[in-house]
Order: structure tokens, then C-alpha cells, then sequence
């Protein structure tokens, strides 16, 4: 950055983000371990912050983040995640069975290996519903963000097809630090 010019909201974010997943990466580690899924949940938890839902949707209403095919490692990944605040408003993660198709979420992280979800149709009748995995064929399958880990480290894609359907805006500046944002949808 040159110096005497003001930081861009690009380059602020550039600088947080690690920041932020630093500082989560080194909350796991004075637990005793660092886990890929305590990763994946800092990453889940920044995903929430560039993205903003309806206004219909009451500021003051918790963020439903449910988790599907959840085993007991990625519940307690996300539990660091329980009753934080993200954009004024306090995110409450919840088991939610495959097959409730996501009722009362406003997001759906679905861990990879679990029963088949028809994440199209989800999408489709879920238009507000921000779907987030970890299988290799999210992205293909419908899903919204899909993490995967390359060469050691975590990346996200973005299916830009399916984040048109939504009822809820994700950040440019998020767009732009996926694996996929030069790909056109």
C-alpha cells in the first residue's frame, strides 16, 4: 500500500481475515488441538460476516446455523460458534436431521460422507438458505460454498450460478478470494 493513501475496504479485509482465522486457529490451539474442523468453522464464521440476508429477515433474530451429518468432532468445532455475534446478531448452531430439509436455518453446513441432499431443490425451495459444505462435489451437486482442502491448506469455491438464486447478498470481496472468482457463472 502506498504510503499517505487511505486502505481500501479490500485491503482491510485482506488483512483481517487472516487475522481472524489466526486468532481462532490459535484458540484451538490452547485447547491442545487444532483441528481441520475447528478451520473449516473460523471459515464458516467469516463467511457469515460478508454476507448479509433480507431485510425481512429481523436483525434482532438469531442466526440459525444448523449442521448436517454432523459427527461429535464437528459439533464441537462449531460449538466456539454458539452464541457469538456476527453483524448484530447472535448465531445459535443446531443439529438438523438431513432430511428436515433445513426448516428454521438460515444456514446449512454439511459435513462430506453423510446421506445424499438434493441441494438443487433445496436451493429451490429454500431460496434464503445459505448452503455450505465440505464434499469434494459440493459445488457440482447445487451447494453455495464449498471448502476443500489443496496442498495442505483450506480454500473455498463459490457456485456463482446458484448464489444468484439467493435471497441474500454475499461481498464482492468475499467473491474475490475464492479459488473460483475469475470463473464466469
Amino acid at each position: 500500500m502506498e504510503e499517505g493513501r487511505r486502505p481500501s475496504s479490500f485491503d482491510l479485509m485482506r488483512y483481517w481475515i487472516p487475522v481472524s482465522l489466526l486468532f481462532f486457529c490459535l484458540y484451538g490451539v490452547a485447547d491442545g488441538d487444532i483441528s481441520l474442523e475447528k478451520l473449516k468453522a473460523a471459515y464458516v464464521y467469516n463467511f457469515l460476516k460478508f454476507t448479509v440476508w433480507p431485510a425481512e429477515s429481523s436483525p434482532n433474530m438469531p442466526l440459525q446455523l444448523c449442521l448436517g451429518n454432523a459427527d461429535e468432532t464437528l459439533r464441537r468445532a462449531f460449538a466456539t460458534l454458539n452464541g457469538q455475534s456476527v453483524n448484530g446478531r447472535k448465531i445459535l448452531v443446531r443439529d438438523s436431521p438431513i432430511k428436515a430439509e433445513a426448516v428454521g436455518c438460515h444456514v446449512y453446513y454439511l459435513r462430506q460422507g453423510g446421506a445424499p441432499v438434493a441441494l438443487r431443490s433445496l436451493a429451490a425451495h429454500r431460496p434464503e438458505l445459505l448452503t455450505i459444505g465440505d464434499d469434494e462435489e459440493f459445488i457440482a451437486q447445487g451447494g453455495i460454498i464449498g471448502l476443500r482442502e489443496v496442498d495442505g491448506r483450506l480454500q473455498f469455491d463459490i457456485n456463482l450460478a446458484m448464489i444468484k438464486q439467493g435471497r441474500y447478498q454475499i461481498s464482492s470481496q468475499l467473491l474475490q478470494l475464492a479459488r473460483n472468482s475469475r470463473m464466469k457463472p
